[in-house]
This record gives C-alpha cells, structure tokens and sequence, in this order.
C-alpha cells in the first residue's frame, strides 16, 4: 500500500535524521570547545546533495542518508598534518577521547531527554487498580477460591494499594503458602495460596482488571479501517461476548488473517463492523491498545525515570550478541536484530501509532546507538577510543599505517555487518 511505503521512508528518514545530526553535534560541540576546527559537518555520506559554508566550516547534507561525519582539520591520515594547535592530531590523548566519545555521549542524553519528556508532558502508566481480571480455573489462585472483580487488599502483613505492589509481594512469596485478604462486593474475606511449586508470577493465574475500552488505535490498522476508535468498547468478538481486555486478546490472537465480527459500543451506540486481523509472527493483531490512565509526574522523578529507561534501553545491545551467537548456532535464531529495513518499518509502525509512540522509538535506538558507537571496532568512536588507549599504553604513537589498516579492516567488518543484516532483512520480507 503507498501509505505503508511512505510511513516506511518518512520514519527512517526522520529516525536517521534526528539520531546521526545529535550524534555529530555531539562531536562537532566537543571540537569546537576543544579548538579543533572543523571543516565539514556532513549528514549521510557520498555526493553533496545541497549545502552552505559558514565561516570554516561547510554543512552539507550527502546522497547515501546512514550516517554522517564531521570533518576535523589534521584528522585524515592522507592529510599533510603541520601540527598547528587547531589541529586534531595536535590535542593531547584526552582531549582527543573526549572529541571522540562526546557523539555516543549525546545520543545518550538525547534519549534521556526525550523520556524525560514523555514522563513529564504525556505521564507515566497508572496502575493504582488492585482488582483482578479472570483467574484461570486450576490454577494456583483459581484453587485458593480466587474470582475477577476481587480487590486484593493484602499479602502476608503487607498492605497492598496498586498493581505494581501486588506483583512485588506476590514475587516475594513465589515458593511458600502466603495469605490473601480481598474484597468481594461488600465483604472483606481471607484465603491461603499456594505458591510452593510456582516459579513465576505469571504463573500464579492473576491479572490486572482492565476493561475492553480502547486506547490507542494505529492509523490505518485493521480496527482504525473498520471505525474503531478511541474510547470505544469492545463488548463481542465473533458473537462471543468480551468482558475484560484479556478476553479480548484471547478472541483475536488465533485468528490471522479471519474475517472476525467485532461489536462495540460509542455514547450509548452498539456498533459492528467485519475486522481481518493482522498476521504478526502467526497471532492476530487489530492494532488497539488498552485504554490506560497516565499520570504526570514532577521534573526530577520524570529525570530519574528517563535515565533509568535509558540506562535499560542501552541495555538491550546484548542482542546483537545474539545475532551473532544464531548465525552460529543450529536452529538458533537471527530475529533479534535488523537492519535499514527492519528500522524503517518499526519507525513507521511506531508513527502510526502518533507522537509520542514515535519519540519514545526513537530515544530507544538512540541509546542503543550510543552503546553501539563505543565498541572497539576501528571506524566507530570506539574504535578510536581503542587507538588512543593503546598509544597510552605503548607510549608511542600509532603510525599513519597501522591507523589505515585498522580503519580498513573496520570499515570491510562493518559493511559485511550492514549487508548481512540487510540480506537477513530482504528474506525476511520475501518469505512473508
């Protein structure tokens, strides 16, 4: 479809855009800071597409749009370096690792800035609900006598008040028998759990109480095509009715690609409409989310929250440890990482779902990008950091040639690297 195509090439571009203009003021703040003076300030490689110059300094945008690159004066090995204090090569070591590492540093920031503002402007989920939804008979809170609509109101001698304190103490229980005070209309009754044979709290057959009302809708998804929209709620699937959210998931998942009737409610108004489920990975998606209260929080606990998200986004870059570990391993998998493609349909996916959703992809792969640039890898800033540790260490300059040679080798892995995760990406697409 043409609108899927320009959702694809706008959120790339735009993702690209942001993350390669922040990583690069971040080294070109750092020069300028440092004395170093620039020569260009390039986004994307290749041939100059349009630019400007400004005093020293010429902006350019470039045709190839994966990356971009800032310029130093005495920083090209090919270069005639005259040891002028302007000079990269003419800054001491530390001066040098703080130019190179100043990118990776604001990418960083950035996604720390953006979740940052999310917390503050858009609000963090609430979950202050200690009602459950329905308990699955035969398991451990089904046996103990457990029903939806029962409000945990205890666990053991703590007091529980939301959600996020019913999974810590249940968590803290996993293992032993524990006590579970409720309220069951205008009753407040007791009962014993069993959890000596349960490893998990999603084992244990409790839910948050969330009812069918929809939240988000992607645009142009399967219930956005069908008139669904926010607020609305879902009250049958196929005939069958639908009481909490989990019923609803449960009525969808099976079905890819099946004609489902789905009935909702508006203002008072039973609506229906023919919905296909999208087929994600074999399990039916319409694209609605939950409806979930937010809350805005205070400018520090929206700081610490963004730097936690971060610092857990960051995180993630052990998958491309495992992208490796699969291509080796019989059977193993390499869908935990992709490439342009696979960045440019989450990006589009992501902005269908609007702002926000689109931000808050993008601090994500920023702070996976700052963790990705410092690998030791010559031609990433990383890889620079190395150099200049090991001239530190060895105590004598890293020649002209052995620069280049480490800059070859890296730059030969790092395009294998983008043509094997864009090939895996190609196949993946075709086999769908």
């Amino acid at each position: 479809m043409l609108w899927n195509a320009s959702y694809f090439f706008v959120g790339l571009i735009i993702t690209l855009s942001i993350l390669i203009f922040v990583h690069e003021l971040g080294h070109f703040l750092a020069a300028k800071r440092s004395g170093v003076r620039i020569e260009r300030f390039s986004i994307g490689f290749g041939p100059k597409i349009l630019g400007f110059r400004r005093g020293e300094t010429e902006y350019v945008v470039s045709a190839i749009p994966f990356g971009g690159y800032v310029r130093m004066a005495g920083e090209d090995p090919d270069a005639a370096i005259t040891g002028a204090e302007w000079e990269f090569m003419s800054k001491d070591k530390k001066t040098r690792a703080f130019i190179v590492a100043a990118g990776p540093l604001m990418n960083f920031l950035l996604s720390v800035v953006i979740l940052t503002m999310l917390a503050s402007f858009v609000g963090v989920e609430d979950v202050e609900d200690s009602t459950i939804g329905k308990v699955p008979p035969g398991s451990p809170a089904g046996t103990a006598g457990l029903r939806m609509g029962d409000e945990i109101l205890a666990i053991g001698d703590m007091g529980v008040s939301n959600w996020d304190d019913i999974v810590r103490n249940l968590q803290a229980s996993l293992g032993r028998s524990t006590s579970i005070v409720f309220r069951r209309e205008r009753s407040v009754e007791t009962t014993s759990v069993d959890l000596t044979q349960v490893d998990s709290f999603e084992a244990i057959g409790i839910t948050v109480f969330r009812e069918p009302i929809v939240g988000d809708v992607a645009w142009k998804g399967p219930a956005y095509d069908a008139g669904i929209r926010s607020g609305d709620r879902i009250v049958a699937v196929g005939g069958n009715p639908v009481e909490t959210w989990e019923d609803l998931r449960k009525a969808i998942l099976p079905h890819p690609a099946d004609t489902l009737e789905i009935a909702w409610l508006r203002d008072g108004h039973l609506m229906r409409s023919a919905v296909v489920p999208k087929n994600a990975s074999g399990y039916g998606l319409i694209e609605i989310t939950p409806l979930i209260e937010r809350h805005r929080v205070d400018p520090l606990r929206a700081l610490k929250l963004g730097f936690n998200m971060t610092v857990w986004a960051a995180k993630q870059i052990r998958h491309v440890t495992r992208f490796f570990a699969s291509l080796f391993e019989h059977g193993g998998s390499a869908d935990v990482i992709g490439g342009p493609i696979r960045i440019g349909e989450v990006a589009g996916d992501a902005l269908r779902w609007g702002p926000s959703n689109f931000l808050w992809f993008i601090a994500l792969i920023s702070a996976q990008l700052s963790i990705v640039n410092l690998i030791p890898i010559p031609v990433l800033d990383g890889g620079h950091i190395l150099l200049l540790g090991i001239e530190t260490v060895s105590r004598r300059p890293v020649t002209t040639r052995q620069r280049m040679i480490a800059h070859q080798i890296g730059f030969a892995f790092l395009l294998a690297f983008m043509l094997l995760v864009t090939l895996h990406d190609i196949l993946r697409v075709a086999g769908r």
